[in-house]
Formats: C-alpha cells, sequence, structure tokens
C-alpha cells in the first residue's frame, strides 16, 4: 500500500509542482510561443500511451510494468532539471509523459485487484485525495524552489521520491492473475501520438502569431480518421473504443473528457494570470492552484461514501455545477481584483472535480471484466489526460494572438488580460457542458429504472 502511495504522490507531484514555474520557466529560457507545449508535451505522450500501459499490465501483470514506468519517469526527471534550452525541456518532459502515463493507472487497477467494491470504493477516494494532497503542496513547493533555488530542482526533487517507490514496490509479491492472451498496439499509440501533435501544430500551437495551418491540420484529421478505423479493426486496440458503446462507460469517458481540460487550463494558465496580469509573486501563484485542491480531498473522500447511496449520476451533476461556479468566478474576474478571488474559484473548481472523479472510475471498472478492467482504467485517464493536453493547447492559441506582437509577452499585461478572459469565459461553457452531460446521464438512467419497473409490474401481472 504505501508503495502505491508515494507512487501516486510523485505523479501527482509532478503535475501541479510544474504550473507554478511556468511564467518562470518562459521567462528564463525564452520562446513564449512554446509555453503550451510545455504542458502539453507531456499530456499527449502521457495520454497516448496510458492505454498502451493498461493492457501491457493486463498481459505481464501490475508491478514489472508500475516498475518500469517509474524508472523512465524518474530517469526523465533528471534530464527535466538539467535542460538547456525551450526546445530540450519539452522534448525530456515528452519522455517524463510516458513513464508517467503508467503511474496513475496502474496504481488504481491494482487497488480495483486487490480490494472489493465496498472498500475499494472509500479506498479509491483515499487515493484520489492523495492525489489532492500533493496538489496542495506542489504548488507551494513549486513557488519555494522559484524564489530560492531555482526552477530546476521542481523535477530534481522526483528523483529520490521516485526511488524510495521503486524500492518499496520492488519488495511487493504480486498475486498471480489469469493469462490474457493479447499484443500490445504500438502501431495504434504511434499513429494516435502523432495525429495529436500535428492537429496541435496544424491549430497554431507554438507559433509566434497563432495562425493556424491548415494544410498540417486536415493532415492530422485524416490520420485520426485512419487511426478510428485500425483502432475499430484491431482485436488489442490501444483504445478500446467498444467499450465507449457501453452505456454507462461511454457518456462517463466524455464527461472525464470535458472535465480534464478545464482542470489543466486553470492549472496551466491560472499562474500566468495571477503574476502577469494581476502582477502577484510566485507564491500567491502557487496559493492559487492550491485552492484547487483544497475542496478536492473532501469532496473526493465523502464522495467515496455517498456514491453507494445517492448514486454516481447525482454526484456528477453536484460537481458539474461546482464547475460552473468556479469558471464563472475566473470569467468574470479583473486584474485588481486579488488573489482571493481567483483562489476561491479555484477552490470551488476543485470541489466540482473531487465529487465526481472517483464515482466514475469506480462505475467503470465495475463494468468490465478483471481482462478488461487495466483497458478501461486506462481509457479514464485517457480521456482526461487528452482533453487537457488539447485544452491547454487551444488556451494557448487564443492567447498568444493577443500577446504575438509585443515585443515581451509576459510585460504585456493588457494583451495577457484579454487573451487569458477568453480563455475563461471558454471554461465556462466547457463547465456547462459537463453539467449538460450529467443531467442526461441522470435522465436516462431514471427513465431506464422506470421502464424496468414497468417490466417488472407487468410480468407479476401476467
Amino acid at each position: 500500500m504505501a508503495a502505491l502511495m508515494i507512487s501516486i504522490f510523485v505523479a501527482a507531484m509532478d503535475a501541479t509542482v510544474v504550473g507554478t514555474a511556468l511564467p518562470t520557466i518562459a521567462r528564463e529560457l525564452g520562446s513564449f510561443e512554446l509555453y503550451p507545449w510545455i504542458v502539453a508535451g507531456y499530456l499527449i505522450t502521457g495520454t497516448t500511451t496510458v492505454p498502451l500501459w493498461g493492457r501491457l499490465a493486463d498481459i505481464r501483470g501490475r508491478k514489472p510494468v508500475l516498475l518500469a514506468g517509474l524508472v523512465i519517469f524518474v530517469v526523465a526527471s533528471a534530464l527535466c532539471a538539467w535542460s538547456p534550452s525551450m526546445l530540450w525541456l519539452i522534448a525530456f518532459r515528452t519522455l517524463q509523459g510516458i513513464g508517467a502515463g503508467c503511474i496513475q493507472p496502474l496504481v488504481f487497477t491494482t487497488v480495483g485487484d486487490i480490494f472489493p467494491l465496498e472498500q475499494r470504493a472509500r479506498l479509491q477516494g483515499f487515493f484520489s485525495s492523495m492525489w489532492a494532497i500533493a496538489s496542495i503542496v506542489g504548488p507551494g513547493l513549486g513557488a519555494l524552489f522559484v524564489s530560492t533555488i531555482g526552477w530546476r530542482w521542481i523535477f530534481t526533487i522526483n528523483i529520490p521520491i521516485g526511488i524510495a517507490a521503486t524500492a518499496l514496490l520492488w519488495g511487493y509479491s504480486e498475486r498471480k492473475q489469469p493469462v490474457v492472451d493479447a499484443r500490445l498496439d504500438v502501431r495504434g499509440a504511434v499513429l494516435l501520438t502523432g495525429a495529436v501533435t500535428l492537429l496541435l501544430v496544424g491549430l497554431g500551437t507554438g507559433s509566434k502569431s497563432g495562425t493556424p495551418q491548415w494544410p498540417i491540420a486536415v493532415i492530422a484529421l485524416g490520420l485520426l480518421v485512419f487511426f478510428a478505423r485500425f483502432e475499430w479493426r484491431s482485436r488489442n486496440p490501444t483504445v478500446p473504443l467498444h467499450l465507449l458503446r457501453h452505456r454507462v462507460i461511454g457518456p462517463a469517458i466524455l464527461i472525464g473528457l470535458m472535465a480534464g481540460t478545464l482542470m489543466f487550463g486553470v492549472t496551466a494558465y491560472l499562474p500566468l494570470w495571477v503574476q502577469s496580469v494581476q502582477g502577484g509573486s510566485a507564491y500567491e501563484a502557487g496559493v492559487a492552484v492550491a485552492a484547487m485542491s483544497l475542496g478536492w480531498p473532501v469532496a473526493s473522500s465523502l464522495s467515496g461514501f455517498a456514491m453507494i447511496r445517492i448514486g454516481y449520476q447525482r454526484l456528477v451533476v453536484i460537481g458539474a455545477v461546482a464547475l460552473v461556479a468556479g469558471a464563472t468566478m475566473l470569467a468574470v474576474a479583473q486584474p485588481s481584483g486579488g488573489l482571493l478571488w481567483v483562489g476561491v474559484a479555484s477552490a470551488v473548481i476543485g470541489l466540482g472535480m473531487g465529487t465526481f472523479t472517483a464515482p466514475l472510475l469506480i462505475v467503470i471498472q465495475s463494468s468490465v471484466e478483471w481482462a478488461e478492467r487495466g483497458a478501461a482504467t486506462a481509457l479514464n485517464q485517457f480521456s482526461r489526460t487528452i482533453g487537457g493536453a488539447i485544452g491547454v493547447a487551444l488556451m494557448g492559441i487564443v492567447v498568444q494572438r493577443y500577446v504575438g506582437s509585443t515585443n515581451d509577452p509576459l510585460l504585456a499585461r493588457e494583451e495577457l488580460y484579454r487573451g487569458l478572459h477568453a480563455d475563461f469565459i471558454g471554461l465556462v461553457v466547457l463547465a456547462a457542458a459537463v453539467l449538460a452531460a450529467g443531467i442526461a446521464v441522470l435522465l436516462v438512467s431514471r427513465r431506464q429504472k422506470v421502464g424496468a419497473r414497468a417490466s417488472e409490474v407487468a410480468s407479476a401481472g401476467g
């Protein structure tokens, strides 16, 4: 249990500690137009390899696969700390994402293997809370490093934590599980990685003007179509698209996709708002991001208990309402509004995420057999991080279109305000879509229950 907790903690720390340092990294290494790729590159590989890791765990077992992911993550962290330029940092962050893509889904899959449903509901909430606790510590730690010994230590700190997790996991004795006869869909993973990367480049991510390059975007869409056709025919797909037909898993994945876009968007761009628009310090940016995690552990733990009583559908609706409220607060924020307003907005969004994240995962795991549990768990993580990768990149395009003509984008306060304000309005629309999806799931569930009861009454009367 300790090994799993530390493993999820090191992945969570890296995901949260970097956000606070992003403006400082861009200021030191230059190439502000590449700002989104520090996050997007990490998320793309962390997304496209998740199903691959999940399937590999179904074939080879959880322990050896999780160990491999930890080793890749630690080595890449050391390389990120060494990076001499923005391009090198993006390359090593991309490698780091491959390792991170293994850790979280494999930890949650292992918990699903070890514990029965009744305990799993509580433990999944507990492990989600570990992510939230790391999210509270991470932004503050990132601010501390940036303000003292330098941003490179946000990556160096992963090394001893990762080594400790690897040592503890090495002594874990894994139970023998049924042998799964399956092959890895490496071709599918490569196709998806290339298609998503080209799509983001084609839409303008990384260019100084944010101008789309439509020929590249069209090629990317063609690759995505080819990928989808290839996956439908594959016996062991990277993305098990057949699971999307499931009446529970399909809506859950859609909700996770949209919620992930919102969550990673806030993590990547709220520090830029606080430091460059409001004129705050790295510490204040860390507080704003950490606020998103203050409500997360409480909501996540309570949702594990509440799901058994009120059902996951209502929890999704409750969480989505919180997302709409938090995103709206960000959309109406002003440069002179101060830290308190955006901090509360961030905390409300954290409450929303914590309310439905664990219940959705439990429902997804409980809807498939053991042989597909790893792939289904990975698909859940896939949806959230692919949403984050695309969302962060698109938000970066919007910001770049406002600041592209300025000499120093990080000092262009008015232009940054307009760009980030437009991004936050987009997050409101996204949160509203999550709420609409949650209400739809709740209504469909009620109709199915009414239909089932009517059938029972008709059978009894006959």
